[in-house]
């Protein structure tokens, strides 16, 4: 790492950590021995559950054979219910978190199912070896709920009447017309960040308040008198980089430097193609523009992002 960026990234090492980086977020809500912010940070933005304790649960997950990929989450816990929860920090735009919403929430679903079959096996290997029949174990198939919550530093595409500050959203399987539910054990509720822009003086709820928390966190030289509740104790305590060791901050120091380097990234392939779009018929230079971008690597909705266009938009400019 440079002399110049070290020094520029120390800049940022006064009052709170920036919540979007993948350090500082997991110190704060993978915490093993205060669980207090993720717990009540859970029973905001899910609403309907009333969580006392969670116990924190390994974050890499494996498939079913040796040769399936592994999912690794950013925090996985679980309630004395049996409820899983997995929370996802996603600051990089991803064309695909959808389905990648769907895949994570997969493998506590398969490992439910991992799980009865060990307990069957067990019961049966007892009675043989016993001769006495127990009671036995069967599984039903009756699974225990999962809740995928995805914290996203970019915009989701939605359609055409999704308000732009409809930060919040949550999905559960159900009919298209009736809206019957088809099973209420798998949720999914995304936070989009960049739809989020109220100031302070505007939150309205204590949904609000957390979100404008996580995303300005890394701007506040004290608490604000705006988040004074005590359910933000045990998040500014965390996040406070007073507390952090000399090698937490180099770990921070780092993620802060790699968020910066992808954002600069972005930024220059954006100037590149205002640049040409005035030396050049603005159609053809944006159609340049693109195909470079493409060229060089950028993923489609890196490109999206950068051009400030939809996926039809490019498909069409192309």
């Amino acid at each position: 790492m440079g002399i110049d960026k070290r020094h520029e990234a120390a800049g940022s090492i006064r009052g709170f950590a920036k919540m979007t980086l993948d350090f500082s977020f997991k110190r704060v809500f993978g915490n093993e021995k205060e669980k207090g912010a993720l717990i009540a940070f859970l029973n905001r933005m899910i609403g309907d559950v009333d969580i006392e304790e969670v116990q924190m649960l390994p974050m890499e997950r494996l498939g079913l054979t040796a040769s399936d990929r592994k999912a690794v989450f950013d925090i996985f816990c679980r309630d004395k219910d049996g409820t899983e929860f997995i929370v996802e920090m996603q600051c990089a735009q991803q064309k695909y978190f959808r389905d990648r919403a769907l895949f994570y929430a997969g493998y506590p679903l398969i490992e439910q199912g991992r799980l009865a079959l060990e307990k069957y096996i067990e019961a049966y290997s007892e009675e043989l070896r016993t001769g006495k029949r127990k009671s036995g174990f069967e599984w039903d198939y009756r699974l225990k709920p999962v809740i995928f919550i995805g914290i996203l530093n970019f915009k989701m595409s939605h359609e055409k009447d999704w308000p732009d500050g409809k930060y919040y959203s949550s999905y559960r399987l159900e009919e298209r017309q009736t809206h019957e539910p088809m099973n209420e054990n798998l949720r999914f509720i995304f936070i989009e960040l960049e739809r989020f822009n109220k100031r302070k003086e505007e939150l309205d709820d204590m949904n609000d308040k957390w979100i404008y928390a996580l995303k300005h966190m890394h701007e506040f030289e004290s608490r604000p008198d705006e988040l004074h509740e005590n359910e933000f104790d045990n998040l500014f305590n965390l996040a406070k980089i007073a507390t952090f060791t000399p090698g937490e901050i180099k770990t921070y120091l780092n993620d802060l430097i790699m968020e910066r380097d992808y954002w600069n990234t972005l930024n220059y392939a954006k100037e590149v193609a205002i640049a040409e779009g005035k030396a050049e018929g603005k159609a053809e230079a944006t159609a340049e523009a693109i195909r470079k971008m493409l060229a060089a690597g950028l993923k489609i909705d890196q490109v999206c992002a950068i051009m400030e266009m939809t996926r039809e938009e490019i498909e069409g400019a192309m």
